[in-house]
């Protein structure tokens, strides 16, 4: 009886730290966890996402390319910009005229990047900086969109990320980016926003026309623009250019 009860705390044990590390990418443990975690899986990480290019132009360029509709020459932000997948993409795209600052936690994620995006980083297209997302480098009104995929639940805030990704928007500017949906979401407990509240957060940091849709298993694709006229106080924020 007595191995029954060490088997079963052995299985629970087991699925806690699969939960841990794994299901949450260690978001509990701390940002520095989660970087460490990245920095481990960088240079296997396409092969596991497994992204093909079919899917990405559906699920990443067009939509981008649609919140930009007719800017010329726009300057985009893609905040968690990993191995470079926006990036790989928009740029692959002869409809994106524009140029691309990439930014990560991760030196090896954006070493992948680099080896991945040497062409478009030499010509001048992309630049890649290792900044966390909590207090971009930029000034305000920056840029004319800011990407952020799949990361949002991995940050300390992501109140503090977001009100940051539309302090560096200028007025017009679009934000797109993802929210965990349905199960896989709630395993990230009191880190999980219901859709309501997580548009109402939008809205509240000054988006309008904030819309929700289906994107991948287990994420919706949250898109919001500021208003042409928008008011920022004094910043002090280091410009990197």
């Amino acid at each position: 009886m007595v191995w029954v009860f060490i088997g079963i705390g052995l299985v629970l044990a087991g699925l806690f730290i699969y939960w841990l590390l794994v299901t949450t990418e260690g978001v509990f443990l701390g940002r520095r966890v989660v970087v460490w975690l990245y920095d481990r899986t960088a240079h296997r990480y396409d092969r596991i996402k497994e992204f093909d290019p079919a899917d990405e132009r559906y699920l990443v360029t067009i939509p981008i390319l649609e919140m930009l509709g007719d800017r010329r020459s726009p300057l985009l932000l893609d905040v968690a910009t990993g191995t470079g997948r926006v990036p790989h993409d928009l740029l692959a795209d002869q409809a994106f005229t524009g140029r691309i600052i990439g930014l990560d936690a991760s030196r090896p994620m954006l070493e992948v990047a680099v080896e991945k995006l040497t062409a478009a980083i030499t010509s001048g297209q992309l630049l890649l900086v290792q900044v966390p997302a909590g207090q971009l480098p930029f000034p305000a009104q920056t840029f004319d969109a800011v990407s952020c995929l799949e990361a949002l639940e991995f940050f300390p805030s992501d109140e503090i990320a977001l009100r940051e990704m539309v302090r560096v928007l200028k007025p017009g500017g679009c934000l797109i980016t993802t929210r965990r949906a349905g199960l896989e979401g709630k395993w990230f407990l009191h880190r999980y926003r219901p859709e309501t509240e997580f548009l109402a957060l939008l809205k509240n940091l000054g988006l309008r026309g904030v819309r929700t849709y289906q994107w991948e298993v287990g994420y919706n694709l949250v898109t919001g623009r500021l208003p042409q006229a928008v008011a920022w106080p004094n910043t002090h924020h280091e410009h990197v250019a």
